[in-house]
């Protein structure tokens, strides 16, 4: 109950603290990851003082194994949702779409006569004092939002129960089976190792100087750039820039990402040699279609990385690829879930929902999510196909995730703009259209998600079931929490301060761009699908040339989890240098120190990523009290 109660408070934290730091200080993203920095943070505050101190007292005190597991998997959840995962635009994407209807775009004739009245606000006045806040002594107008709150976080819940029992169903074949390395892990792994020991009061990874001088390295040259925003006379020191290429022709962005130097250090040298391999292929590919004018007709809604639609479609094909070999791979595995759900077969192993619960609670909230969205005016076929294009990206994402450990990645392409591109607006109609508008709410920036913190949850649980049954019910518990709190206090915000003073993207961007490309669409459509579909296929081809070649020789140097998300936004702008150079660190420790090198210098790297994640929440809060905004430390 204790470990349940400090989740809650620590959940409730980071609904408040993340909010405030986008929307109020706009400084660096807290949460939105797959390792949500301020988790990290207060899990080591946790670990490193709290736990060591409740120790000291009384051994019975002390948190053990299973309770800071269920403290962080609750964490995970929160991070999933709050801001950039759910809560940050999704108020905007509703009630927006009426507030930014001009007669130059056209919204109201095009998509505001097919919104549903219980899918987003009905009164003009709230939604107008949402965005420019309210006079004074006036309250927030809650009835103008009771009804659309109440329908998508209903949604929202079906949605995370539906990734937690897939979560359940793909655990063996990932965890026990296939053993997926599950990089994310080993920094709460390594900060709760000693928990249960008599003999230490404080764990072995907190007194590694090496640790530590990993930490201070980022932490002094983040606050050194910061307190240029004080005084001129801390000038900053350039870690960001772009790199020339071709005489010229084509730069190249790059940025000295510490927790993604560190992280990566832990990923397989395979995986991380094809991650910046296929990014710097896949400029020269972009740089090549270029010079001979190769190019498709308008860019697509939700890409990633600003890459041109031919690259994100292969990319796009790559993923649809990727997902089709991990289930292909799992079929035994799921058919003897089957099995045991149908009770044809018996259990080998305890999980922490059973077999027939978790298959029941796929199905429900599938058959849920589909209703909902059939319910807002989505036909049942493109309903049922946006289902199944989410859980082909969060698949997809999750398996990067768990074999990679990059600490945020992006599908190349939203589920929706497929059907867009793919039917056309003559098939799909207005009404169609406005709904997928709609679902970029829960389904458009896909760096958060709920299956990366499922996996992560289930990976770290491994081995304590016994003594975590009730997790399930924990991290829905966290998830109603960190939904109620995040919600209110965004909206508190916008309605204080007006939500077009907040932030651009959170508050104008989020609406403007699924609505804007899609009026575009519907004004001039494309003739045919088949130039796009072509490099799908060729996408698609590629992966699965690569994934054959890499079963069958064991030699073979490139792995195809770098293809997918190559040239998205997260690795092009803010992650591949860093993990070119962790590549070489490590490339060059084994070879010269050997595994025993590697372990050793293992705490230097983990302190890499601590040191940034400490460096950007530190300066949120001194920038907070003094009113500097614009210093984003992390940002993916």
């Amino acid at each position: 109950m204790r470990a349940l109660l400090t989740g809650v408070v620590l959940v409730a934290a980071i609904s408040l603290i993340s909010p405030w730091a986008v929307l109020i200080v706009k400084g660096s993203l807290l949460t939105g990851n797959a390792i949500p920095v301020i988790a990290v943070l207060f899990f080591f505050v946790l670990t490193a003082l709290v736990s060591p101190l409740l120790k000291s007292l009384s051994r019975r005190l002390a948190f053990t194994r299973a309770d800071l597991i269920l403290i962080y998997a609750m964490m995970l959840v929160a991070g999933a949702v709050v801001t950039t995962g759910f809560t940050g635009g999704f108020m905007s994407i509703i009630s927006g779409i009426y507030y930014y209807a001009t007669p130059e775009n056209n919204w109201a004739n095009l998509f505001i006569p097919h919104l549903d009245p219980w899918v987003t606000p009905q009164d003009p006045q709230a939604v107008h004092l949402f965005f420019e806040g309210l006079p004074p002594d006036a309250s927030i107008p809650w009835s103008a939002w009771v009804l659309p709150l109440a329908a998508w976080t209903s949604f929202m819940v079906a949605f995370s129960v539906v990734m937690f029992c897939l979560g359940i169903m793909l655990r063996g074949q990932w965890i026990d089976r296939e053993r997926l390395v599950f990089p994310l892990t080993q920094l709460p792994l390594a900060m709760m190792e000693d928990a249960e020991s008599a003999e230490r009061r404080i764990g072995r990874f907190f007194k590694s100087r090496l640790l530590w001088l990993g930490l201070l390295l980022p932490l002094l040259l983040h606050s050194w750039n910061s307190l240029h925003n004080y005084h001129d006379a801390f000038q900053p020191l350039a870690v960001r820039g772009r790199i020339p290429l071709l005489d010229g022709r084509m730069s190249v962005p790059f940025l000295l990402n510490f927790p993604v130097l560190g992280l990566s250090y832990l990923m397989p040298l395979g995986v991380s040699f094809s991650l910046w391999f296929f990014c710097l292929v896949g400029l020269l590919e972009q740089s090549a279609f270029a010079r001979i004018g190769l190019q498709l007709s308008g860019g697509d809604m939700w890409t990633s990385g600003g890459a041109s639609p031919p690259l994100s479609l292969q990319m796009s094909g790559a993923m649809l690829m990727l997902v089709v070999f991990v289930l292909w791979n799992a079929r035994q595995h799921l058919g003897s879930f089957w099995r045991q759900a149908l009770g044809r077969e018996e259990s080998t192993r305890r999980e922490l929902l059973g077999p027939r619960a978790a298959v029941c609670g796929f199905i429900g909230g599938l058959l849920f999510m589909s209703a909902w969205l059939i319910s807002t005016g989505l036909d049942v076929y493109v309903a049922i196909l946006l289902v199944v294009g989410a859980l082909v990206v969060f698949i997809g994402l999750a398996r990067i995730t768990c074999e990679a450990g990059l600490p945020s990645i992006q599908t190349p392409m939203v589920p929706q703009a497929f059907m867009i591109r793919g039917f056309g607006p003559q098939v799909l109609g207005l009404q169609n259209m406005t709904g997928l508008g709609l679902s970029t709410a829960w389904l458009g920036d896909t760096a958060a998600n709920m299956m990366n913190s499922v996996m992560h949850s289930l990976r770290l649980s491994s081995g304590q079931e016994r003594h975590l049954r009730h997790l399930p019910w924990a991290l829905l518990l966290a998830l109603v929490v960190a939904l109620a709190v995040s919600i209110w206090y965004t909206m508190s915000l916008a309605y204080t301060h007006g939500g077009i003073n907040l932030h651009g993207w959170y508050f104008r961007g989020v609406v403007r761009w699924p609505f804007n490309h899609m009026a575009l669409l519907a004004n001039a459509a494309e003739e045919s699908f088949a130039p796009r579909l072509t490099f799908i296929t060729l996408g698609a081809g590629v992966m699965g040339a690569l994934l054959y070649l890499r079963q069958r020789f064991l030699a073979w140097p490139l792995h195809p989890i770098g293809f997918p998300v190559s040239n998205t936004h997260p690795i092009i702008t803010f992650g591949w240098l860093s993990i070119l150079l962790a590549w070489l660190c490590k490339a060059a420790i084994l070879r010269y120190g050997g595994v025993r090198l590697y372990r050793t210098m293992r705490p230097f790297f983990l302190g890499l990523a601590l040191g940034e994640f400490s460096a950007s929440a530190l300066w949120v809060f001194v920038d907070g009290a003094f009113g500097v905004e614009g210093n984003m430390i992390f940002v993916f």
